[in-house]
């Protein structure tokens, strides 16, 4: 069995993991000698959390994959359950009440609800009656994704919120929904941006030109005329529904959302973080001021730039260089994940492998997109690489789940 497992190690993985980790804490070190950090010495508990993590991860390699499918319910339940208390007994932590305290150890339970949650959908969808191939096969895994979801949106927690959301739709894909059915399940969701008038450079008229453009894909499916009217109706009703909505809210929550396309309207407000990263990261030129030479990190112009901000770090003391070669590595890590779901004979492990994948690239676009000013600032870490121990492990798993699927893909 050893020799089996050392045979089929995929050791490119895990040296991806490995250089990933290892720039995290020296970037985390360099984030500690900040004058706005009151500890300099959590990149010391971050390699705790990476030695754990890394064991973690090789350990979830041998577990056989019919225990992963038989107990994947099991865990989707325990971890509604842990949110639920989480609802009632978290405390807070960064703006949200996320985290729980079992003994003098902090965790976060939404991180490790997000592995559940793809397995459970990697499950269901995995039975050969519930494969996606209409509308009404689509409802179970979005509530499977969605009642998580609106429970981490009351700790509040947006951006954890947010990654349910983005598995489903690549997981329905994978798993059979065709191409014409995805683009009506998203189409909603297009109108609404298009119509959202807190961004400039969209107008009516695209909006009108986008309805025409439905009209003319479901005149072409052969839809009956009450599924035409619905999905028109979705549509008109989602792009008329995101002004009232945006109105709606409160003007520091408008605030916020205007900062995105506009940070220099509140460079000293909700503008402030997102402007001097975006100087960090130009700063760095291409191959950065050198490590722990950083000003903007050194004189604490980038508060949580050991979480959230991480890459700001990157940018500027590894230059583009460096940034470019720690995005690759990312990349990889995702390929690698899609490769995995293309090579194995299991359906619930090539679908669990295409969410864990989907995860990691979502972590990825969003938070190098807020540190460069086209992403919301959603507190998402950068996988491997942000101080945490809960987002460490959780990754970790994942790619032990990633390795584990490799190791058994000649299993049915």
């Amino acid at each position: 069995m050893n020799k089996e497992l050392l045979r089929n190690m995929d050791f490119q993985l895990i040296g991806a993991v490995v250089f990933l980790i290892v720039i995290g804490i020296i970037m985390i070190h360099s984030a500690s000698t900040g004058e706005n950090m009151e500890s300099s010495d959590i990149w010391k508990k971050q390699v705790v959390w990476a030695v754990i993590s890394f064991i973690f991860m090789l350990a979830v390699i041998p577990i056989p994959l019919k225990f992963l499918y038989a107990f994947s319910y099991i865990f989707y339940a325990i971890g509604l359950i842990l949110l639920i208390v989480t609802e009632f007994y978290g405390v807070k932590g960064g703006g949200s009440k996320s985290w729980l305290y079992i003994g003098p150890v902090r965790f976060q339970p939404s991180e490790f609800v997000k592995i559940a949650t793809i397995c459970a959908l990697a499950r269901y969808l995995s039975e050969k009656n519930n494969r996606p191939i209409s509308f009404t096969r689509c409802i179970v895994p979005f509530i499977i994704a969605g009642i998580p979801m609106a429970l981490v949106i009351k700790q509040p927690d947006l951006g954890t919120a947010l990654v349910f959301g983005a598995i489903v739709l690549p997981m329905l894909y994978w798993a059979g929904l065709d191409t014409r059915r995805l683009f009506f399940i998203i189409a909603p969701v297009i109108s609404a941006i298009i119509t959202a008038p807190f961004i400039p450079f969209f107008h009516p008229i695209e909006w009108v030109f986008f309805m025409f453009i439905i009209l003319a894909i479901l005149y072409y499916s052969r839809y009956g005329f009450s599924s035409m009217g619905i999905i028109l109706g979705m549509n008109i009703f989602a792009g008329i529904a995101m002004p009232y909505v945006f109105n709606r809210l409160a003007p520091y929550q408008q605030k916020r959302i205007t900062t995105i396309f506009n940070p220099e309207g509140d460079p000293l407000g909700d503008g402030y973080q997102i402007l001097n990263s975006q100087i960090a990261i130009g700063s760095g030129g291409l191959f950065g001021k050198g490590i722990g030479k950083g000003r903007f990190t050194e004189l604490g112009f980038l508060p949580f730039a050991h979480t959230d901000f991480i890459f700001s770090i990157i940018g500027e003391e590894l230059g583009f260089a460096g940034a470019l070669v720690v995005l690759l590595v990312l990349i990889f890590i995702v390929c690698r994940g899609i490769m995995i779901a293309s090579g194995v004979k299991n359906s619930f492990t090539s679908i669990a492998a295409i969410g864990i994948s989907t995860m990691f690239a979502f972590h990825m676009v969003v938070n190098v997109g807020m540190t460069i000013g086209i992403m919301p600032v959603t507190g998402l870490p950068l996988p491997f690489l942000s101080y945490g121990g809960s987002s460490c492990l959780s990754n970790a798993l994942m790619v032990g789940l990633l390795l584990n699927f490799k190791f058994h893909r000649l299993e049915y």
